[in-house]
């Protein structure tokens, strides 16, 4: 396999330069993954302890436009390889996968259009705090963001919704109890990778979000599975 050469900012500006590609044939391509954090965080150089090489490109887009997408990364160099479930790619080293817009218990099919060159950043932190197990980069990555952006509540290109995370947890059980579980297993590490007042800040930036979990009406189905699963915090 070659030796990687594409350093942060390349893959950064490469991805953007692969989502425009795919604006001008009215595709919705979308960046994810560690790029992602690039390309949002724009004071990750100020934390040291936040950084991480970025060995791979992880885009999204509806499976519908993944043949017209192959066109596109072959006319930018990109070499197919053989996949399964999602279609791969390599250049200069780095792999490139392409998945469907929807990881876990999300679909994020209907935000596609909302933000570019990456889903809107409530998405980006949903896809790290659903995670298990909750690695290290997954916790590095959640952090970048909450540090580098506020919260609140209601769409804005400029923070993290967080009742748009409320509601979505509101109507699935097993994605409220990854998100919450995530976010107090974060706090309990924000003095590892942050100076006290920044830690202090990320910690009420995650009591935002805790509280809007914890506020937005659950339906029939979480409060049955709470019930059955959990008979002893079920909401009074």
């Amino acid at each position: 396999m070659p030796t990687m050469t594409m350093t942060n900012d390349q893959l950064a500006a490469v991805a953007k330069m692969l989502v425009e590609a795919a604006k001008q044939k009215s595709i919705n391509l979308r960046v994810v993954g560690g790029v992602a954090i690039e390309l949002t965080c724009a004071n990750l150089a100020a934390q040291p302890k936040l950084q991480r090489a970025r060995h791979d490109l992880d885009l999204v887009a509806p499976r519908g436009d993944w043949h017209a997408l192959a066109g596109i990364f072959a006319a930018h160099g990109w070499e197919a390889r053989a996949h399964s479930a999602h279609p791969t790619f390599e250049k200069d080293g780095v792999t490139l996968e392409l998945f469907a817009p929807n990881f876990g218990f999300a679909n994020f099919a209907p935000r596609l259009g909302l933000t570019a060159p990456t889903l809107p950043l409530a998405d980006l932190l949903l896809i790290k705090l659903q995670r298990v197990p909750f690695a290290d980069k997954d916790r590095q990555d959640a952090i970048a963001l909450l540090i580098e952006h506020r919260v609140a509540a209601g769409a804005a290109d400029d923070h993290i919704d967080a009742a748009y995370l409320g509601k979505l947890c509101a109507h699935n059980w097993g994605l409220f109890h990854r998100v919450y579980d995530n976010t107090i297993a974060l706090e309990q590490v924000l003095d590892q990778y942050l100076e006290p007042e920044e830690a202090q800040l990320v910690w009420r930036r995650i009591e935002t979000i805790q509280s809007e979990l914890d506020r937005q009406p659950k339906g029939l189905r979480w409060m049955c599975a709470q019930f059955l699963r959990k008979p002893t915090q079920v909401p009074r």
